[in-house]
């Protein structure tokens, strides 16, 4: 009788158990099913459920509680997929998840197939053998989901006792650091009202860093950055970054990265940002005790970088690292030096080609033997008594008197087309010559790259680019291309030094280091921009592969970018290009230290620092004109020494001697014209 009573208690606290039991993961499906449904996991269309577990024992349980989940899920909510056992695959959009595991191990096997998933999900995890909010392996799985960049995530738990808990971290608080990865009670679901003390299931983790450091790998490379000692900084990227820290509320870091490390950048496969793997990859613990064993940029030296990075897309999927949206368009062009200006006698025959001006010659000298030959044989004809003269008189746009002018309309015809003839080419003349006179005064340097290849200019670059500009240009010699013994900005000066010389050097560029070097430095003017494009390349922040920082890089530059910062940008340092070089408002150069990254840009003068906005007086200058005073004062020694000739040749009789030649050419010229 007493064994029956044993045994009947015994059932009784069985049933009791298994009621409670029941009465427990039917409050916990309820918990995780309300988190689903009214939070942003509720709002995306697939919601993506996982189940791992490391131990049989455990599986009846999650598949028990994986029933009264979907059971309990509003059914608008039909929309997902169930992954038993299997690992995750990174998903390039916006996504929900929910994981039922029993520990760390399981949930590491979730995530064994990727390395990071960019923020881009909403992840509820419910842990089955974890009951200590903070206690090792809570830490272990927090640290776990801030390297995979799993931000919006909650981790529900069972501690003992009728409690359920979410928990979360947050890796930059005002209270535990930067980058301290601490288990956070962020909410409590309470049995009795069977609701979630908080709606703010996924709270904002990375709209404040509070002050801490983010480290920033870059080079000296202005104008994309340059760092001054003050702390600020000068450049297109240096005020991307500055207004990115201000947002953000961050501190910026700097590592400068040396010649080997910038080189290595320019490798397709991207390996410089890349983090070494441990060699086994079973024990999760091992890979947080080494930091995920990394060698490269991300992870050892820095958080992100930036300095001109060029888009690389030949690696595709296996590329090691991710790219923020671009913030900038590069273009890449060659600036030349200008060539020896036109001296003063070329530029009186600057309006035509030289082709025409041997037309023009050739014309002359047939109108000349023309008269020569009316002259000799048509003596009756009466014709001026200098008639080469008025010839001349004709073409320079002079009249003949009336008894000159031809008595018939063949005579006449010839007359007036030798008229418009003239007159058309004095017209084009003086125009070409008020142009040449006002704008151009230099000689025309080459408008195209053909030109610059055909000219055999010697193309200096740095020597990371030759590849690309060998692949972008196949015409270009190899002998052409000689490397720069330091930056594009630095090489300018002596580029403009070699303008007015017979020197043909060009520098290959962005676009806009040619435009900033133009705003800050008066040699500017004593080089040539190239205007077609060589190529294009994109710049934007790079980051650990599938890193949470590529999304707040994003909507920073989204937000750059909607409030005109990028437009102010290039007005600032670009658009100089563009402008005349009557109406350049130049901005005051700062001298900057070997530290500061720019060796050898001397300032502005003083008066040159007042050229703000100023407009040169647009007239002809004296040198402008000295080839119009030259021949003035060339033409009257000539007349004068003629003169003296006149006085002087009678008086030592060489009049005689002078006849004779006359009459000795006079002969020769009536034989050629006979023969």
């Amino acid at each position: 009788m007493r064994y029956r009573y044993w045994l009947y208690t015994l059932w009784c606290c069985s049933l009791v158990a298994s009621t409670l039991e029941s009465s427990s993961d039917r409050h916990l499906a309820e918990a995780l099913a309300q988190v689903v449904a009214n939070s942003e996991m509720g709002r995306l269309k697939t919601l993506y459920i996982y189940t791992h577990t490391s131990s049989p024992s455990t599986g009846g349980h999650l598949e028990e509680l994986l029933d009264q989940v979907l059971m309990t899920l509003p059914s608008n909510l039909q929309a997902r997929r169930l992954l038993l056992q299997q690992s995750m695959e990174y998903k390039p959009y916006v996504h929900a998840v929910l994981a039922l595991v029993d520990g760390l191990a399981s949930l590491t096997a979730i995530y064994a197939g990727i390395r990071a998933t960019q923020d881009l999900s909403h992840t509820l995890i419910y842990m089955s053998l974890a009951t200590d909010a903070y206690g090792a392996e809570m830490q272990a799985v927090l640290r776990l989901l801030w390297h995979l960049s799993v931000l919006n995530v909650g981790v529900v738990l069972r501690p003992p006792g009728e409690h359920i808990l979410m928990v979360s971290y947050f890796p930059f608080s005002a209270w535990h650091g930067c980058q301290v990865i601490s288990p956070n009670v962020v909410n409590r679901y309470q049995v009795g009202t069977g609701q979630w003390a908080s709606r703010d299931y996924f709270p904002s983790k990375l709209g404040n860093f509070y002050g801490c450091l983010l480290t920033c790998a870059t080079w000296e490379d202005m104008p994309y950055l340059v760092w001054r000692r003050s702390g600020s900084f000068v450049g297109i990227e240096g005020a991307l970054l500055q207004f990115m820290a201000t947002n953000l509320n961050f501190s910026v870091g700097l590592y400068w990265m040396n010649k080997e490390e910038v080189l290595a950048t320019f490798d397709e496969s991207g390996t410089i940002f890349d983090e070494v793997r441990p060699v086994s990859t079973s024990s999760y613990l091992y890979r947080l005790d080494c930091n995920w064993c990394s060698l490269q940029i991300f992870g050892h030296h820095a958080d992100f970088s930036l300095g001109g990075f060029h888009f690389k897309p030949s690696a595709g999927s296996e590329i090691p690292y991710s790219q923020s949206t671009y913030y900038f368009m590069s273009h890449i062009m060659l600036v030349t030096n200008l060539q020896s200006a036109y001296s003063a006698y070329e530029k009186l025959s600057f309006p035509f080609a030289p082709l025409l001006w041997r037309a023009i010659g050739v014309v002359l000298i047939l109108a000349c033997l023309l008269l020569m030959l009316v002259l000799r044989w048509w003596h009756h004809h009466e014709l001026p008594v200098n008639p080469y003269y008025e010839l001349w008189v004709l073409t320079s746009g002079g009249n003949l008197q009336d008894r000159l002018l031809p008595q018939r309309f063949p005579g006449r015809l010839v007359l007036l087309t030798w008229l418009f003839a003239t007159l058309v080419l004095r017209s084009g003349y003086q125009s070409g010559m008020y142009q040449l006179l006002r704008q151009d005064t230099q000689r025309n340097p080459p408008q195209t790259i053909a030109e610059v290849l055909a000219q055999r200019y010697t193309i200096q670059l740095g020597e990371v680019n030759e590849a690309r500009i060998l692949a972008s240009l196949p015409e270009l010699r190899p002998e052409q291309l000689v490397y720069l013994a330091g930056s594009e900005l630095q090489s300018f000066p002596a580029l403009a030094r070699q303008s007015g010389s017979s020197a043909r050097l060009a520098i290959l560029t962005p676009y806009e280091y040619f435009g900033y070097f133009r705003k800050v430095h008066p040699m500017s003017r004593r080089l040539h921009l190239v205007r077609e494009r060589i190529y294009t390349q994109q710049l934007a922040f790079y980051v650990r592969r599938h890193s949470h920082l590529v999304g707040v890089l994003n909507k920073q530059i989204q937000h750059a970018h909607a409030h005109g910062f990028l437009e102010h940008w290039t007005r600032q340092y670009v658009s100089a290009v563009d402008e005349k070089d009557e109406s350049v408002a130049r901005i005051a150069s700062t001298s900057y230290s070997t530290l500061d990254g720019i060796d050898g840009d001397p300032s502005l003068s003083a008066m040159e620092e007042q050229q703000v906005a100023t407009v040169r007086q647009n007239v002809l200058s004296m040198r402008e004109l000295a080839a119009l005073f030259w021949l003035i004062l060339w033409a009257n020694l000539a007349a004068v020494v003629v003169f003296l000739l006149e006085l002087l040749l009678p008086k030592i009789k060489f009049g005689k001697l002078l006849g004779k030649m006359n009459s000795r050419i006079s002969k020769c010229i009536s034989n050629l014209v006979r023969d």
